[in-house]
């Protein structure tokens, strides 16, 4: 058997379909091109998070008709410093991959068709068992990579979804809207990823449009974890932004239950189709009276990073980050910034922003402060 020079060329050789997810930031399925790239150091990882590529990988034999339950690993591969993957750790990972799965090759070479074979074959589902560059998402990622694979290989969503589809056209029933807790997580990842689907005439996008404003703040915030990883229309956009608007002006007590709902929009809005209107909205958030809340500026960095070449946006959002740092959360802007930075494109953007003569004195000694530990790091 010949050594495994990469990943891809692991399930060429059991004859199996691969189809990889990105499961850092959000979750999307990545092109067979775009993988292969990443695989020969060719391209940088899209969108990094904590320094490493997170993916998702379903794979199932060509030849099956019906791939109900393909097998699913989880990869946590480290990235250089130009966010290319790490030939090192690739290798070792295919070193180990080829000491636990060696006899399963040898017998798919051979074209055994016995019961070793079959127990050989049993060990694909465990191969990711103590590897050490493998891992377990949580549970609202489970909940949505599920509905995005099932919908990508045309199978039927779970059980929950025709539920929170009643629920939401119901919501307008006062008793109904507080029914939210006898729903699972996966219902609301299912309509996420089916929103061109119908139910009652109305497609899923608009059923959730009508229901926005009455969802109560947990419910919306549990759509807004399946949300984000989809597209949105601008009608989405407009409906959650006039919910944030009116919390915003009514949040005369200073409410706590304001940061949830921002959280939630900040969330649910991450692949708008408009990003015109989630800069706006963005900029409204970091002009409220929450917007040095931790989960806030942590929830734009990881969701709207793409949002972040907005030179105002930015401004705005580096001039909080230090507020924030400074009086609530020290450390915060090291390490934030050390993860923004790492996504291919941003250190420019982020850098030319760091120069600006407009910035403030606390600003200032966040950058320096920020730079010190840096090239501390690296000497």
């Amino acid at each position: 058997m010949k050594d495994l020079n990469n990943i891809a060329q692991f399930f060429s050789e059991i004859n199996s379909h691969l189809q990889c997810y990105e499961m850092g930031r959000l979750i999307r399925p990545i092109e067979k091109k775009q993988w292969l790239d990443f695989e020969e150091n060719i391209t940088p990882w899209p969108s990094p998070f904590l320094q490493h590529a997170w993916i998702g990988l379903t794979f199932f034999e060509k030849e099956m008709t019906e791939h109900k339950n393909p097998t699913v690993w989880f990869l946590k591969l480290p990235l250089d410093e130009q966010s290319r993957l790490n030939l090192s750790a690739r290798n070792d990972f295919l070193h180990r991959l080829f000491e636990t799965l060696g006899f399963f090759l040898q017998q798919h070479r051979l074209g055994k068709n016995n019961a070793a074979n079959k127990s050989a074959a049993s060990s694909l589902e465990n191969a990711m068992n103590d590897n050490p560059y493998g891992f377990q998402p949580k549970q609202e990622e489970m909940a949505n990579f599920h509905a995005i694979v099932r919908k990508h290989l045309g199978l039927n969503a779970s059980s929950y979804y025709q539920q929170t589809q009643i629920y939401l056209a119901n919501i307008g029933q006062s008793e109904q809207r507080e029914q939210w807790e006898q729903l699972c997580i996966q219902g609301f990842a299912d309509i996420s990823a089916r929103l061109d689907e119908k139910y009652q005439g109305k497609n899923n996008q608009q059923l959730l449009i009508d229901s926005i404003e009455q969802l109560p703040i947990p419910a919306f915030r549990i759509l807004s974890l399946c949300l984000e990883n989809h597209p949105v229309s601008k009608k989405m956009i407009q409906t959650i932004s006039s919910r944030v608007e009116k919390e915003i002006r009514r949040n005369i007590n200073n409410d706590p239950s304001l940061a949830s709902i921002c959280i939630a929009s900040i969330r649910a809005t991450a692949q708008s189709c408009d990003k015109e209107l989630q800069t706006q909205l963005l900029m409204r958030i970091l002009n409220s009276s929450v917007k040095t809340d931790i989960e806030i500026l942590a929830s734009i960095s990881a969701r709207c990073w793409q949002q972040l070449t907005d030179k105002k946006l930015l401004s705005l959002y580096l001039e909080t980050l230090a507020i924030t740092n400074e009086e609530q959360h020290h450390g915060a802007f090291n390490a934030i910034l050390s993860d923004l930075m790492f996504i291919p494109g941003a250190r420019d953007n982020i850098l030319q922003a760091f120069r600006s003569a407009k910035r403030s004195k606390l600003l200032e000694q966040a950058i320096a402060d920020f730079f010190k530990r840096f090239y501390r790091k690296d000497g």
